[in-house]
């Protein structure tokens, strides 16, 4: 999903190509937002307290996964 209709508050992950390892795969929330429809970049604040900026190609919509294992309960 593009993020060109994302709001303040909306939870983003930073995509796995992102060029610093340490925040791939990061979960934040969208403090605010800078530029314009075609060249947007989002300020992230993540749960540590820290912020950074990052362009709408770098994150992508936060979502619950679509996959959930199930849970097999075995009596004997």
């Amino acid at each position: 999903m593009e993020l060109e209709a994302a709001q303040v508050g909306t939870t983003v992950l930073v995509q796995l190509d992102y060029g610093e390892p340490p925040l791939q795969g990061w979960v934040g929330t969208i403090q605010k937002r800078y530029g314009i429809p075609e060249y947007t970049a989002f300020e992230v604040l993540f749960p540590d307290g820290r912020t950074k900026l990052f362009w709408e190609h770098q994150l992508k919509e936060a979502r619950e996964p679509s996959y959930r294992p199930k849970r097999w309960w075995v009596f004997w």
